[in-house]
């Protein structure tokens, strides 16, 4: 596994990415992105064949009144040859480890798929949320509402995760 900043991808692993990414989201558009460019990526190959993904979005991110630093967990997904090996919960470990070294509060997600997550110490919550609404290549403005069903939160410090409104201070993961 290695970590890359998105700037330092090479276009070949802008090509595995994307092939991952097509493969274990179907519809996914023909880029190694959904809406936004993430911060860096965690990369696992074996035989020079990309077999895991995992992008993050280090960003502030405003939760009932306190603004905390998150790590935003976007796009995890393995190969599905590589799958139950236990994978994807390595490369969850990996960025809550770097997150406690950081002083990183949360780890932050959507995810309609929860038990993977459960299982490596997240929360479903069900706050109601604000966030910057992307179109394509275009803002279109903030949007208001509840993310039902799909919020998780894994807290990676003391502080405490709120009922209260979270404001994503940009667009959605």
């Amino acid at each position: 596994m290695e970590r890359v900043e998105e700037f330092a991808l090479t276009p070949p692993q802008h090509l595995g990415i994307q092939q991952l990414l097509k493969t274990a989201f179907p519809g996914y558009p023909d880029r190694t992105f959904y809406r936004q460019l993430p911060d860096f990526r965690y990369l696992g190959f074996k035989e020079g064949k990309l077999m895991a993904h995992m992008a993050v979005e280090h960003r502030l991110l405003h939760n009932a009144g306190q603004v905390f630093p998150i790590f935003g967990v976007i796009d995890l997904c393995v190969d599905p040859q590589f799958q139950r090996r236990r994978v994807a919960s390595y490369l969850l470990d990996q960025l809550t480890r770097l997150g406690r070294a950081h002083q990183i509060d949360f780890l932050v997600l959507i995810a309609t798929q929860h038990q993977l997550y459960l299982d490596n110490g997240f929360q479903l919550v069900s706050n109601p949320c604000v966030w910057m609404m992307i179109s394509g290549d275009q803002s279109m403005g903030l949007t208001r509402r509840s993310v039902k069903h799909s919020l998780m939160v894994k807290p990676l410090s003391d502080q405490q995760w709120k009922e209260g409104l979270v404001d994503f201070l940009g667009p959605i993961f």
